[in-house]
């Protein structure tokens, strides 16, 4: 009698719950592996056609279900899609917490702890898709969802150790309970796995944050450790969880887009391609056929300055993302910018012009590049009417992107768009997203020599001419012309009032953060951290503040962890001229510079101090560029 009861009790609803997970884990990997080789709604088809009509998907399913329609918000940036997938997964998070509440305990523990495993998923989503909306109250409520994550990962970790194999044994525990965990522990990898996942994101996300949001969420309570962020993605990365292939699109983006983006190995942009190729290469056959897969090899390309190869990769990845449309886009955007390096106008026209009219996500953004391509190619006519249509599309006022371009467009409200006008701003987008560290040194040439000759008269005015000046400073330095780019650069810091005036504080931070780099490749560490400090702290409040924000902190930090300070050995840099590499950098805490108010007088104060450096070249000497 003992023994019927006890089967009956645990061991049959055990096996029949076993079976039942194993399906769903089954299923759940293979509309994951669908969703990256065929794409977004053929992967939720798959989920939906295996429940019968009338029942209701498991918790597991729908969390599935979640990260596809998360992956497809992130990649089309769609209001729509974004609040139609946070509704989702809350409802799936609800699905999730009723399992863990229920008194009657139907569920065995290896279930409850999977769907405590769902709930952060959920609430992590959440988190994420509440940033993209870039206000300051998002900011608050995406902090305190991703303070609530955290907590629910802790608690999971805590809880699957305790079903370790290693320590059950060892646990004093009474018969009951002891059935349930030894059933429980035999998931203990693949909860490990699961829950390795949100653990790893959440911290990876916070390591990488502005200080504006950093800040935000350390009020909260709560900080980030990459290190740890970084094992547990790798752990979830290489694991059977249906989690695997997200864990590895997270590294793939990290590795492949942030750490050379963000400056997080100093000038050293070879650094993630080793982890980028390993991690493509363990991911077999199946994903290296990925439209998606093949956009990231496009992008190790790039990190390679293989443009050739690059416009290959994503060219190919069109080809094959059919009707995968938000995988086609992200390999658009990557044309447009590559044509726009190669001044191949009309190309670059066409690239963004389909994603103003097939994306949701900025069209004004889209609208703007469209007509600065149109003008430089020479369509000044149409160009002009796409400007002066920018402020009727423009949907969210309160996004930095939009506010640029409705600065920009108004502008040109009583003035024409020039052919020369469209090649300066063209050629700005594509330096502060950074596609000029990714060319050789002939195409810096090629590049140089098209702003040299729209430089001198048809230059409007001392801003526009500070644009032109910064642009080619960068272009030396990429091109170890150091000596002559700092001239440039400090010919821009002149002009930096004139820009201020205009509210393109972003000319003078930028050509403030090149002086900081230029010092760095001199081992001037002091002067470096001086520069990058006020490139941060000088200027606020305009556009693209967050971009160079979180590149001036990370190279900060680079400096502080590889104890770069006083005045030593310049290290060798990644640049174009000699393709050495230097150290790579490890997690390392935020640098929290002296924080300088951005007035007129504290402005010209600073340029004054950078200018009256010893060993500085007088900016004077350039004005309009000599031969």
């Amino acid at each position: 009698h003992l023994v019927t009861h006890q089967l009956t009790r645990v061991v049959v609803p055990f096996v029949m719950a076993c079976s039942l997970a194993a399906q769903d884990d089954s299923a759940a990997c293979q509309a994951m592996d669908v969703m990256f080789t065929e794409g977004v709604v053929p992967a939720e088809n798959f989920l939906i056609k295996l429940v019968p009509k009338g029942h209701e998907m498991s918790p597991k399913l729908s969390c599935t279900v979640g990260y596809v329609r998360f992956v497809k918000a992130l990649m089309t940036w769609d209001e729509d899609v974004i609040e139609e997938t946070i509704k989702q997964v809350k409802t799936v998070e609800d699905q999730a917490t009723v399992v863990i509440k229920n008194k009657k305990k139907q569920a065995t523990l290896a279930q409850q702890l999977d769907c405590q495993i769902i709930e952060g998923d959920c609430t992590l989503i959440r988190a994420i898709l509440t940033f993209t909306k870039m206000t300051l109250t998002a900011y608050v409520k995406a902090g305190y969802l991703l303070r609530s994550a955290s907590k629910i990962y802790d608690k999971c970790c805590k809880a699957v150790e305790k079903i370790n194999p290693e320590t059950v044994a060892k646990r004093k525990m009474n018969s009951s309970e002891r059935a349930a965990v030894q059933a429980a522990s035999e998931h203990y990898l693949a909860l490990q796995a699961s829950a390795s996942m949100g653990f790893g994101l959440v911290n990876l996300m916070m390591s990488l944050m502005p200080d504006k949001i950093l800040a935000i969420v350390k009020l909260l309570g709560f900080g980030a450790d990459r290190e740890a962020a970084l094992q547990a993605l790798e752990l979830c990365s290489s694991s059977r969880d249906m989690r695997s292939p997200i864990a590895k699109l997270v590294l793939l983006w990290y590795h492949g887009i942030a750490r050379s983006s963000l400056g997080l190995d100093g000038d050293n942009l070879e650094a993630g391609i080793p982890d980028s190729q390993r991690i493509m290469t363990e991911a077999g056959e199946v994903y290296l056929k990925s439209p998606l897969f093949l956009y990231f090899s496009g992008r190790v390309a790039y990190l390679k300055r293989d443009t050739e190869l690059a416009l290959s990769c994503f060219l190919k990845s069109v080809e094959l993302s059919g009707q995968q449309r938000e995988v086609k886009h992200i390999n658009m955007y990557e044309l447009g910018f590559i044509y726009i390096t190669r001044r191949q106008w009309k190309d670059a026209a066409d690239a963004f012009y389909m994603l103003k009219t097939e994306t949701r996500w900025s069209t004004g953004y889209y609208s703007y590049i469209f007509a600065l391509c149109l003008a430089a190619s020479g369509d000044v006519t149409a160009a002009n009417a796409e400007l002066h249509n920018i402020p009727s599309v423009v949907k969210n006022k309160n996004s930095n992107y939009e506010k640029l371009v409705l600065r920009r467009s108004a502008m040109y409200k009583d003035r024409t768009l020039q052919q020369n006008d469209g090649v300066l701003y063209a050629l700005e987008l594509a330096y502060q997203w950074n596609q000029f560290t990714y060319l050789k040194r002939d195409q810096c040439q090629e590049v140089l020599t098209t702003l040299r000759a729209i430089h001198g008269d048809t230059i409007r005015d001392r801003c526009m001419e500070a644009v032109s000046l910064g642009l080619q400073g960068s272009l030396m330095i990429q091109m170890e012309n150091v000596e002559e780019a700092e001239r440039y650069l400090r010919a821009v810091l002149e002009r930096a009032h004139d820009c201020v005036a205009k509210k393109e504080h972003q000319v003078p931070a930028y050509a403030t953060f090149e002086i900081g780099l230029i010092y760095l490749r001199r081992g001037q560490y002091e002067r470096a951290k001086n520069a990058l400090s006020k490139a941060k702290n000088m200027y606020k409040d305009y556009e693209v503040e967050n971009r160079l924000d979180a590149k001036a902190r990370a190279m900060l930090n680079y400096m502080k962890h590889n104890g770069l300070s006083g005045t030593g050995i310049p290290r060798s840099s990644s640049s174009v001229a000699n393709g050495k590499s230097s150290p790579s950098l490890a997690p390392a805490q935020t640098v929290r510079p002296t924080v300088v108010k951005s007035s007129q007088e504290d402005i010209g104060s600073a340029i004054a101090e950078l200018e009256n450096e010893e060993g500085s070249q007088p900016a004077a000497e350039v004005g309009v560029v000599a031969d």
